[in-house]
């Protein structure tokens, strides 16, 4: 199969023969012959145009075409009998004038090539006239395809019809034109999308409606969907309209009108209009809201105490990092034990932090594992608003006027910003005192028995209360001293009464006071003042609570452990033949 295609390749027009006669030769000899049977000047074969159809004559060639051959006078090669050309020793192999810029005619060599083609040896003359490279010509000249009949074609015709090539240096040009141009058309034409460009055609070309209505062009599944469409939107109109009468309806009790002054019970559409927007307002604010309308239960007569004291969790009692190193870490405060035990014979203490439960659980009863922090408040108690947990004292079940609540961030007490004490957050410092310098101040509104605690918080604005209660206590005790001295120059110095009990060894004494504990009237002879009488008694009340939590901490954990464990596994039984009894199985 491979041999017959090659043979057929080489079979042209001037050179087939005979399929009995025809024999492939070596490639020197094919070669050679291939170059004299391709020449058209010397009595050799013409150029086959293989694009023209079998038996077509052949064109003839251009005059000063075969300027690079010896004279045409010698005609065509003979060739004997059977068809193949005559390969004689008399003719010559190739032509020693021939030079490939000869074999066709340039540009501009229309009237000088007839003259200097040709000589006696038919080579061409070079005359000193005539310039080797014309230094004038353009890019676009000297690239311009050249045509076989000068003579006919008009160079600046010629010139005008060549296309100048993309500068692809800017980048590769846009065939959005050419793409989008009309199929009739012979040029581009710009896009056109919006209007036809004859009556009747749709924009850009093709087929337009025509004459019927709009509706007949659309499918009947597009009425369907446009039809149930019409029918989900009557439907919500319906449903908007009767939710917003049942909405606004009258109020169902006098607690719940007494929450909303401004929609009162009554038809009117205003006031059903008002009542709805109430409604769902308060339906939003479930999620919002606080989970409770009371975070704190009523206080108990017997554990009660005169103030409330919330404190902050996250910066405030404890400080949380993370490193590379360790991980998550967290850091207590420097004095919380301390804080929190001195100020809870004082104060009912509560812990409001804005972290989760699930997160800030653990970490309260790690901090504070006898109890002492009366309540936790989580997350699940505060106000969002405006991106931001605001803990709302409003809902904390207490006299505003008794309450006081530290933090590190203002945020957290927009509402009620009279009721609080600003921090700087903790970093974890080792050397921190400004939670314990805090006591003082926080002991003497106790000692004092202020009605509200805010006036005595509103004095100390704008200044760092530690440092501004110090001075004021220095200041109170210079005055102190100085009535202290002017009374007992005015008064005796003993009393008969006061001599016969000292005497018999009798002390005046209240009798719900310590025995241990000095008298008033003794404390102030000694020149003590009535918080440093209040803040001896807090010691002590300190130093027994450390003593019974030495003795008996370890006790009241294990028995805490214990209950919660009792409590579980009191809770398994109760799933476990709840389980059971709905298949039968339990009483």
């Amino acid at each position: 199969m491979l041999s017959r295609a090659v043979i057929r390749s080489l079979q042209t027009a001037g050179l087939r023969a005979p399929p009995t006669t025809f024999r492939i030769a070596s490639s020197t000899i094919w070669t050679r012959s291939m170059a004299r049977n391709n020449r058209t000047n010397h009595g050799q074969r013409k150029p086959i145009d293989y694009s023209r159809p079998p038996g077509a004559p052949q064109p003839s060639r251009p005059e000063g075409a075969g300027a690079a051959f010896t004279s045409p006078q010698q005609g065509e090669r003979s060739s004997d009998k059977s068809g193949r050309p005559d390969y004689s020793k008399s003719q010559d192999k190739f032509s020693n004038d021939a030079r490939p810029e000869r074999n066709w005619p340039q540009p501009g060599d229309q009237g000088a090539a007839k003259d200097n083609v040709r000589n006696s040896g038919g080579a061409k003359e070079f005359s000193p006239k005539q310039d080797e490279f014309k230094a004038t010509a353009s890019p676009s000249e000297n690239t311009a395809p050249q045509s076989s009949s000068p003579s006919s074609i008009d160079p600046a015709e010629a010139q005008s019809k060549i296309r100048s090539l993309p500068d692809l240096t800017q980048g590769i040009p846009s065939t959005l034109e050419f793409e989008t141009a009309g199929a009739t058309k012979p040029t581009a034409s710009p896009l056109n999308l919006t209007e036809a460009d004859e009556p009747g055609q749709a924009p850009g070309g093709g087929r337009g409606r025509g004459e019927l209505p709009a509706s007949a062009y659309i499918s009947s599944s597009e009425r369907k969907r446009l039809k149930f469409a019409n029918y989900m939107y009557a439907m919500f109109a319906g449903l908007s309209v009767s939710g917003t009468i049942y909405l606004g309806r009258n109020w169902e009790s006098e607690q719940e009108e007494k929450m909303h002054p401004d929609a009162p019970s009554g038809w009117a559409l205003g006031l059903m209009w008002n009542r709805a927007k109430a409604r769902l307002g308060d339906q939003l604010n479930y999620y919002n809201e606080p989970a409770f309308r009371k975070l704190l239960p009523d206080p108990d007569p017997i554990f009660e105490r005169p103030y409330t004291l919330i404190v902050s969790l996250e910066d405030l009692l404890i400080h949380s990092e993370w490193s590379r190193e360790h991980g998550w870490r967290m850091a207590k405060r420097p004095g919380v034990d301390y804080f929190l035990r001195y100020l809870s014979q004082y104060y009912e203490l509560v812990i409001f932090t804005s972290q989760p439960w699930a997160i800030a659980e653990p970490v309260i009863r790690k901090l504070d594992p006898y109890h002492i922090v009366t309540w936790p408040l989580f997350r699940e108690a505060t106000l969002y608003e405006n991106g931001e947990y605001v803990k709302d004292l409003s809902y904390l079940n207490r006299d505003l006027s008794k309450v006081i609540m530290i933090d590190t961030k203002s945020a957290h007490a927009k509402k009620q910003p009279e009721n609080a004490i600003i921090l700087k957050p903790w970093e974890g410092d080792v050397k921190d005192t400004e939670l314990v310098s805090l006591i003082p101040f926080l002991e003497y509104i106790h000692t004092m028995a202020y009605t509200d605690v805010r006036k005595a918080i509103k004095s100390f604005e704008g200044t760092h209360i530690p440092t501004e209660f110090a001075k004021r206590e220095a200041v109170a005790r210079k005055k102190f001293q100085e009535q202290l001295d002017e009374e007992k120059r005015k008064k005796p110095k003993h009393s008969g009464v006061g001599f016969l009990g000292n005497a018999l060894g009798i002390k005046h004494q209240n009798m719900m006071m310590d025995p241990n504990e000095q008298t008033p009237s003794e404390a102030f002879a000694q020149g003590k003042m009535l918080q440093d009488q209040a803040r001896e008694r807090g010691q002590r009340n300190y130093e027994t609570l450390e003593r019974e939590i030495r003795e008996n901490g370890e006790k009241w954990l294990k028995e805490e452990a214990a209950l919660e464990e009792k409590a579980k596994e009191d809770a398994t039984k109760a799933m476990k033949s709840g389980f059971t009894g709905w298949f039968g199985g339990g009483k």
